[in-house]
Parts: C-alpha cells; structure tokens; sequence
C-alpha cells in the first residue's frame, strides 16, 4: 500500500479533491468520502455496464467500513435487548446527537476532534442511563404490556429530541472536518478511504472489548444470567436493574461513538439516527434482534448490500431492496442467522 508518487491537484469549492492516479483521475468527496474515477462521475447513474474492478473494490470498501457503523448501532440496540427483552428505539436519537456533539465541539469550539470524540462518546453513555430511568425503568414493574410501553415511549422520546435539536441545530446538514486524512490508500490500484479503515479498526477494537468485558467480568456474567432467565436472575440476587443500566450506559456509548465516525461520511443533523434505521433494522433481523455476533456479522452484510448495490443500480432502489431483506429474514428465520442458542451466548 503506499501513494507513489502521485500528488493530489487541490480541493476545490465543491469539497472535491482531484487525484491523479495510474493515467486515471480519481475524484475524492471530501465531504461523502467516495472516491471514483473521474470518466464515472461524468457517467452518471446507470453507469453499470461501465463498472471495472477498481470501482467493485471502492464499493466493497466503502460498504464495509459503513457496515462497520451499522454494527455498532445494531449492536447497541442488540444488547438492550438481551438485557430487557425491550427495543428502545430512541438510541438513533443518540446517534444523531453522537455527530452533532462533534460537530459543536470541533467546529464551534475548536476542541481537537480526537479529544471530541472521547467527549462524544461519555456523552452518549450519559443519554443510555437517561434513557433507561426516563423509558425502561417507569414501565418495569407496571402491570402492563411493558414491551409495548417501552417502545412507544422510546419512539415518543426520539420523535421530541429529534423536533427539539432539529429547531435548535437547524434544519441545514452541517460537515464534520474528517478525523483522518481523506486523502485514500491504494490497495493494488484500489483507493482505500482512511476513515472507512478507522470504522473497521473501531468495531474490532469493540468486538475484542466486549468479548473481555462479558466473558470475564461480573456485568458480563450477571447479563448472560439475565439473558438466559430473567426472573431466574433476579431470584437468585442479581441485581437485573443495575445490569440493564450499565447496559444502557455502553450501548449510549456505541450509539454515540458511531455517530461520531459516521458524521464526516454523512453529516451532523437532527434526522442522522433516524436515516440508519433502515440498514440498522435489516442488521438486526439477519443477524438476530439478540445477538451479540449476529448484530456485526449483519451490520457488515447491509454495508456491503448498500456500498455494491448502487454502482450497478439507482441508489434509491437500495431502501426499498433492503425493506425486501428485512421481510424476507423475517418470514424465513425471524431469530436471525444466530440461533438464539448462539444469541445466549452473546
């Protein structure tokens, strides 16, 4: 992998960065991210036929490190459900928030966007523990539907923080500087966005973290007990509400952190969260709603379905191929390509 000796002729107005690449101009975005050569943008949509490997390889890249953040937003509503048996849809609220946080921190204030990013993250893992007493907690003990209770509530929450930021933040995207230099690495003559490799590094960093924490920790032991039985648990002296609170707190953290290395490949605004829920949605149901392995190995599947798919088709057939997915998974194997034997095990 390397450069050579190719050097990048400016970025201009529009945010496009030209790069001179083997006799092949290749057009970065620095605000999307894509690259593709220069003779495709001039193509247009319905360019399929004039696909070559180099851009295959950019559509493979760029699905997997969007995938990457599918999974960590997939994975952070997986673990609520293990924990409760609940789906909280307001953590896309906290993916919103992730990007615009950093947006404030960096733009606005000038904080190191590093620096930002760990900020962004506590920040997320707050709103998780504000979550669980304001949607989770209220509706425990409640002799009611709690599962119902639980979502509707959520879906209330995300609906008035999403109105709520939206009036404050503005309706208007706003473009998170890149947290790395976009300028890409050539694997052989394929351009490998850097941030996508920061999305990929991430969710590994995340699977080998999460792999220590649940199989060698106390809250890892305690939310397999609670997976497995949950009236079991807590019978057996388990505190079941303080589980599902540090729960809440590392899925606000993923949640977060996700909306974090997504915002410079999209943008900071109110409607972030909610624009993922689709391919996040469709993670979930291949994967398994429970699933701690079925939530990244379905994440990476809707990135690369969504980072192929549009360089042979128009893209905005991708929502509705994904919609399809989504019924299909359902009808074939609701509990996901993971048993939910495999989904205990987390």
């Amino acid at each position: 992998m390397g450069f050579g000796e190719e050097r990048a002729t400016g970025l201009d107005s529009r945010g496009i960065l030209t790069w001179p690449r083997g006799g092949v101009t290749l057009i970065v975005n620095h605000h999307s991210l894509e690259v593709f050569p220069a003779n495709l943008a001039v193509l247009g949509e319905g360019a399929g036929e004039h696909v070559n490997l180099t851009v295959l390889e950019v559509g493979i890249a760029s699905g997997i490190g969007r995938g990457s953040v599918y999974a960590l937003i997939a994975l952070s509503f997986s673990l609520i459900i293990a924990s409760t048996g609940f789906f909280v849809f307001a953590f896309e609220s906290v993916v919103s928030l992730g990007g615009i946080v950093a947006y404030v921190l960096v733009v606005d204030h000038g904080v190191p966007i590093v620096l930002a990013g760990v900020i962004v993250c506590l920040v997320g893992a707050l709103l998780g523990v504000l979550l669980d007493f304001i949607v989770h907690r209220p509706f425990e003990r409640r002799n009611l539907r709690v599962d119902i209770a639980v979502l509707l509530a959520s879906i209330g929450v995300a609906i008035a923080v999403d109105a709520i930021v939206g009036r404050l933040f503005g309706g208007t995207p706003r473009f998170l500087p890149p947290y790395i230099n976009p300028a890409p690495i050539f694997l052989g003559s394929a351009p490998i966005q850097r941030p996508y490799i920061v999305m990929l590094v991430s969710v590994l960093v995340v699977i080998v973290a999460l792999e220590i924490v649940f199989r060698r920790t106390s809250v890892g032991r305690d939310l397999r007990a609670i997976h497995a039985d949950r009236e079991g648990a807590a019978l057996l002296g388990q505190n079941v509400a303080r589980t599902a609170t540090v729960i809440f707190a590392i899925s606000g953290f993923l949640a977060a952190g996700a909306g974090f290395l997504i915002t410079p490949v999209t943008s900071a605004s109110a409607l972030a969260g909610s624009s993922m829920i689709v391919p996040v949605f469709a993670a979930l149901a291949i994967g398994g709603f429970a699933s701690f392995r079925g939530s990244i190995v379905g994440g990476l599947v809707v990135g690369l379905i969504s980072g192929v798919l549009p360089i042979y088709i128009a893209a905005y057939l991708v929502p509705i191929i994904l919609f399809a997915v989504i019924v299909l998974a359902l009808l074939i194997r609701p509990q996901g390509l993971f048993s939910p034997r495999a989904a205990r095990q987390l």
